[in-house]
């Protein structure tokens, strides 16, 4: 018996010698660039590339505007809107516009959800349109500390405005496409992140959707799945990373490519709001 515990141990020893050859080691991400953002953005929660610029919000009780940074984290321009910000909770890019997604449903309560688009040309912030919609599958709207259909994730993939929500029972991710004109949202598939998604952006070019999420230790991960498909959902194959911000609440991301991704954290009792600069390597 002896004989045979040594035999294992050792095999499992060289087993993680060599899972830690430098020729085998798995890709991690690496924080290249980490700024504190100024005080009016404690409550960062989305992020979006407009015309080469980062833009950000901040969610539910502050102001509805939108805020210009610089990669460097401070603050160069806000746009007040004429519209409440009930629950903001991420943006992205449609018709060279903004869309805000005002969609934060923390206990399944909210029969409003909108999203925004918003013209930020010649210095301005002129609301377009606002897209009402919900999700036939929610028949009860009394408080739910684990509802199924509370969402911080928006984006544009193939045409299509597709929003990942954050189901507190499952830890899986439900994925729906939101039509232009509102209404029913279709429920295309699921996602199984085992976290809470708080963020996400889709790179067309290299058609890699990026997600950020956490669990209920505070522990922040980053998910990358690529050549993401609407059609392809249940064959997604992610790849997911453990960032090193234990204790901080990662709200949004914005792809600078396949590879290299900005990120930003509201603030918590460890850490201040901040915008990171992250590389997979």
């Amino acid at each position: 018996m002896r004989i045979l515990l040594f035999f294992l141990a050792f095999s499992t020893l060289i087993g993680c010698q060599s899972a830690n050859n430098s020729s085998n080691e798995e890709p991690i991400v690496k924080t290249v660039e980490k700024y504190n953002l100024p005080d009016i953005l404690e409550e960062t929660s989305g992020l979006a590339m407009l015309n080469d610029t980062l833009w950000t919000l901040n969610d539910s009780g502050n102001e509805a505007a939108l805020y210009a940074i610089s990669t460097k984290g401070a603050l160069l321009d806000k746009r007040d809107t004429s519209k409440t910000n009930i629950d903001w909770e991420d943006m992205t890019i449609v018709n060279g516009n903004m869309l805000v997604a005002d969609m934060g449903n923390n206990f399944g309560t909210r029969k409003n959800l909108h999203l925004l688009e918003i013209d930020l040309s010649n210095g301005g912030a002129t609301t377009l349109d606002s897209i009402p919609f919900h999700y036939p599958e929610q028949d009860n709207f009394d408080f739910q500390q684990a509802t199924h259909f509370d969402a911080e994730g928006i984006v544009v993939v193939e045409n299509k405005i597709v929003v990942f929500t954050k189901n507190r029972s499952t830890l899986t991710s439900e994925v729906y496409v939101i039509s232009p004109s509102g209404g029913p949202a279709t429920k295309m598939g699921s996602l199984a992140v085992g976290s809470l998604i708080t963020g996400a952006d889709y790179h067309h070019e290299s058609k890699t959707l990026a997600l950020t999420g956490y669990r209920r230790d505070d522990n922040q991960y980053l998910y990358v799945i690529d050549n993401f498909s609407l059609s392809a959902i249940a064959d997604a194959n992610i790849s997911q990373y453990d960032l090193d911000f234990n204790g901080a609440q990662i709200e949004a991301i914005s792809i600078i490519d396949a590879k290299t991704f900005w990120i930003t954290s509201e603030e918590t009792k460890n850490y201040k709001a901040f915008l990171a600069k992250l590389t997979i390597e």
